[in-house]
């Protein structure tokens, strides 16, 4: 899509907008007043199909032996684990998008939008080289909202920074 004039026009600049949330992230591109999405990630957060690892059982100790039912695993799947698939998905996308050899693009800066919570650990999967590249990072929960948003949230961060 055309960048609107009253944006950022990103003239003589390739820039990289990733915009995360906890399990899901938004990639898009702009350059002379082009901004296009590149790819969406989505990792689901999964529940057991059944009472795998589920326990029940009722205790002979407390109020009239037999009053307290105690429960075992529990019937969702671990965040952990969610958290750890979607990283190493966005660290395998943002490879693809941002190695020139493998008809990668060539980016001058990236924008970082993500929960303040997991800025730290979305920055962790970009290589040593690529985090110089973060010149700005907005905490927030962002994908799935309309590119213009995030545009305006560039041009007021970039007009604190002038």
């Amino acid at each position: 899509m055309r960048i609107p004039s009253k944006f950022h026009q990103f003239e003589d600049e390739k820039v990289l907008i990733v915009a995360t949330g906890v399990y899901d992230a938004d990639i898009y591109f702009a350059s002379n007043g082009i901004f296009e999405k590149i790819k969406s990630i989505k990792i689901p957060r999964r529940k057991y199909t059944d009472d795998e690892g589920y326990s029940l059982s009722k205790s002979r100790v407390g109020i009239k032996k037999g009053g307290i039912v105690i429960s075992g695993s529990v019937r969702e799947y671990p965040k952990e684990a969610v958290m750890q698939e979607f990283l190493n998905q966005l660290r395998k996308e943002l490879k693809a998008i941002l190695n020139p050899p493998a008809g990668g693009k060539k980016v001058s800066y990236i924008y970082l939008f993500s929960p303040g919570y997991v800025m730290d650990t979305v920055r962790s999967v970009f290589p040593a080289v690529w985090k110089k590249k973060i010149k700005i990072s907005i905490r927030g929960n962002f994908p799935k909202l309309s590119p213009a948003v995030l545009l305006q949230k560039i041009d007021l961060k970039i007009k604190k920074l002038i």
